[in-house]
């Protein structure tokens, strides 16, 4: 009875999270923010909004952003670095997107391909679920750190292979942020970096755009 007992108590847990998760990702297409993402002005505005409740608002946008593929979430954390400023806009972004990878992650885990049907394409779970069971943490941190990537898919596709949580925890610990970080700076000019600096940012982000989308279909037949 125990042992039953607890597994329910784990099965109410986890549907609870899957709710929320879908709950959210519902409300968020409902409610027109798809429309307005693409533009910071209109995305800062809309989270002002909320008043005091903005930093939540916030959050949960960014927690949604890991299942719902439509928002980019360094568009909007570099929206919550206008908004909220650099640091407090990365701990919100940073926490948010981090629980929503190991939410997603869990879930896959635990319900298998009918949660990951709801979420990603199979061309998407297909391929990447391919690669990864041919390279596992490694190709998983590369896709991690690299643009153009569809990272937060890939913690859906994780949850489908054999990659341990522990792994998957501690590689997104250590390379989801930088993206989050460079974003959140951006968008609260908070770093002052002089005019030649961002040249050289932009040709370093030029050449690597270049080379990922000239060559990441290469390097992912490579790997």
């Amino acid at each position: 009875m125990n042992n039953k007992g607890e597994k329910l108590r784990y099965a109410y847990w986890f549907l609870g999270i899957m709710g929320g998760l879908i709950g959210a990702a519902v409300y968020i297409k409902a409610s027109g923010i798809l429309d307005i993402i693409t533009s910071l002005e209109a995305f800062k505005e809309y989270i002002i909004g909320f008043g005091a409740k903005a930093d939540l608002a916030f959050f949960i946008i960014q927690l949604a952003s890991v299942i719902v593929a439509p928002i980019p979430s360094n568009i909007s954390s570099a929206a919550g670095g206008m908004i909220f400023g650099l640091w407090k806009a990365f701990f919100i972004s940073v926490s948010a997107i981090i629980c929503g990878s190991i939410a997603v992650f869990v879930l896959a885990r635990k319900w298998g391909k009918p949660f990951a049907d709801r979420f990603i394409s199979p061309k998407i779970a297909n391929k990447y679920g391919r690669l990864l069971a041919r390279k596992g943490d490694i190709l998983l941190a590369l896709i991690f750190f690299l643009p153009f990537f569809p990272d937060d898919a890939i913690c859906i596709v994780a949850g489908l292979s054999r990659i341990k949580f522990s792994k998957f925890f501690i590689i997104t610990l250590l390379t989801r942020p930088w993206g989050i970080l460079a974003a959140s700076a951006v968008g609260s000019a908070d770093i002052a970096i002089r005019w030649w600096g961002w040249v050289i940012i932009g040709l370093i982000f030029a050449a690597l755009y270049l080379f990922v989308s000239n060559y990441h279909r290469k390097a992912e037949s490579q790997l």
